[in-house]
């Protein structure tokens, strides 16, 4: 076989990360078909240049995420369907996260967008004064055509040009624009996830009964300054988009560590 890309040797990313994107990147870009079968461990071994351990930890993480399926005695075969998940620490956000790296169709609604007061929280997670103005848009996420997520974004008043011309720009990325016109890029970023009852209007913009247990997800990231600039609340149905995060042992090396859990946030 004729291998897609190459291992960065002096790269601190593990070489099985590195791996498992390439392959990945086969199955998403479609030379690799649903159903079909993949070349064999040694092959891969020799088309990349790595160890039988790091094809073997590549291909269980592809695995896990949903993107091939082991059949004992028959070899390793693209999996019919693909996952519909977040990867919690991706720098790029749902929207890229989804589009890019899984080959998902994504389309949003923004249902608010102006400049308004900011919420007591908001204003604490962008180090404002409580009576502080700031950019509020709230949209509405389908995932290949079904609702899954609601989102109330959060940004400084300094970003409300930027911000509001989502207006006719509607499907572009918000971190994509900030990065354009702005300059922002995602330094670091905290999360918290818990469990929550979707209220009367959530259950209704995400078509589910009353009560139904939906994922609440708060986060607040910042830019390369360290100075916070997005802030938002997400509420997700998690029978269509399944949470992932990367973990590591804490018995690794600290620099592997990092490696495994990228500083970073999406939205």
């Amino acid at each position: 076989m004729e291998a897609s890309g190459r291992i960065d040797r002096e790269s601190p990313v593990p070489f099985y990360f590195q791996l498992a994107a390439m392959l990945e990147h086969e199955i998403t870009a479609g030379r690799w078909k649903p159903g079909g079968q993949i070349p064999s461990e040694p092959d891969l071994c020799t088309a990349y240049g790595v160890s039988r351990s790091v094809v073997r930890q590549a291909l269980q993480r592809l695995e896990q995420e949903g993107f091939i399926v082991r059949r004992k005695g028959h070899g390793t075969f693209v999996a019919e369907a693909q996952p519909r998940s977040w990867l919690l620490q991706s720098a790029d956000g749902f929207f890229q996260d989804e589009v890019d790296r899984r080959g998902r169709r994504v389309e949003s609604r923004i249902l608010r967008l102006e400049v308004a007061p900011l919420p007591k929280w908001a204003a604490d997670a962008l180090d404002v004064s409580e009576d502080s103005m700031g950019v509020t848009m709230e949209r509405l996420r389908w995932l290949d055509g079904q609702v899954a997520l609601h989102v109330s974004d959060y940004l400084p008043e300094r970003l409300a040009d930027t911000v509001l011309g989502l207006r006719e720009h509607h499907s572009e990325s918000l971190y994509e624009r900030l990065r354009r016109l702005e300059g922002l890029e995602v330094a670091g970023g905290r999360r918290a996830v818990e469990a929550a009852a979707a209220g009367p209007k959530l259950a209704t913009l995400l078509e589910v009964e009353r009560g139904a247990p939906l994922a609440f997800i708060e986060s607040v990231l910042w830019d390369r300054s360290g100075r916070p600039f997005h802030c938002f609340q997400s509420w997700l149905r998690t029978d269509r988009i399944r949470i992932e995060m990367e973990v590591a042992s804490t018995r690794r090396p600290a620099g592997e560590i990092l490696q495994a859990w990228p500083d970073t946030v999406s939205a």
